[in-house]
């Protein structure tokens, strides 16, 4: 385990929120994997007002399997509780639909109170004058949380973690796996998951389709899993058999409602590795993702993974 990587994807490129910080993480990553023998090729689209740039390092037309990474981080949630289910994604939005909305709901209540009622407080100009203007950068805070979200500075789990994983998977092959393992980072996943689809749209369009194993929120946890596209079962028990720990690791299928909100709705051949908590009902869970307490990683998790999936790269022909 590489300990400066640790500190350079925790801390000094670990908000990839803005188009800027996004663009100084690309130039640190693409430097890395340069050295590795790696081409990078951007992948860009666009839907509404959104867009999103992904970072495919290899050759596309080569790559019989590609290393998922979700790399931007989430907004901050100003909430108790925030739950993210990696193989769920409509358990997801659900989860996270109070930490959405009530703040929202909060900050505009309190625009209205300032409407009806700012202007009976006072008869003095000024303070009308500054009343005015207080609700009017309210408006423009509420707007721009709305469309943008609050940059969340601690986002170990979500994803600096699979970054840190991928680089040390891409150092541990030869030169002629490299030319079979692609590395994918999508941006934009959240909701929709732009970045997956327009990664999905791409591998079409080259005429490829190659097995994805996306690592998602793999930096703590007591329990790893692996979630698996109904026709990838098999890939997922490959995969199982090449943990190093060689400890029982549970596979679970992802079904179409699951895979609703997920970037694996765009990938037709593929699986996910996460590890956290499991609930009562058995979805796996990771707690604190888009908040100040996502500061933590489990280093034993890493090193883990990155075994595991590299065992597995080693074997395939």
């Amino acid at each position: 385990m590489n300990d400066n990587r640790i500190e350079k994807y925790t801390k000094q490129f670990g908000t990839r929120f803005s188009r800027k910080q996004k663009n100084k993480f690309k130039d640190e990553i693409a430097k890395e994997f340069s050295e590795l023998g790696y081409e990078m090729k951007e992948i860009e689209g666009r839907k509404w007002l959104n867009k999103a740039k992904d970072y495919f390092f290899g050759n596309i037309k080569n790559a019989k399997t590609v290393i998922v990474v979700p790399y931007d981080t989430p907004e901050r949630k100003i909430w108790n509780k925030v739950f993210y289910f990696p193989f769920d994604g409509e358990k997801t939005a659900s989860k996270t639909m109070a930490a959405t909305f009530v703040p929202i709901v909060a900050l505009y209540a309190i625009i209205l109170i300032f409407v009806f009622f700012g202007g009976k407080m006072t008869t003095n100009p000024i303070m009308t004058a500054m009343i005015s203007l207080i609700m009017f950068l309210l408006l423009l805070f509420l707007v721009y949380f709305i469309t943008h979200g609050i940059r969340n500075t601690k986002n170990f789990t979500r994803n600096s973690a699979s970054i840190i994983a991928a680089l040390d998977i891409a150092e541990a092959l030869s030169k002629d796996e490299r030319k079979k393992v692609g590395f994918l980072f999508t941006d934009k996943n959240k909701t929709r998951y732009l970045g997956a689809d327009i990664a999905g749209k791409e591998f079409k369009d080259a005429g490829k389709n190659p097995n994805i194993i996306c690592l998602d929120c793999i930096g703590k946890g007591s329990t790893l899993q692996i979630g698996y596209r109904p026709q990838n079962r098999k890939m997922a028990q490959e995969v199982v058999k090449c943990d190093p720990n060689k400890k029982n690791i549970e596979v679970v299928k992802i079904d179409e409602g699951m895979q609703f909100q997920s970037a694996m709705a765009h990938f037709d051949k593929a699986i996910v590795i996460s590890c956290g908590e499991v609930d009562n009902d058995g979805r796996l869970y990771v707690l604190g993702t888009g908040t100040g307490k996502d500061n933590k990683l489990q280093e034993e998790n890493l090193t883990r993974v990155i075994g595991m999936v590299t065992n597995y790269l080693h074997k395939q022909k």
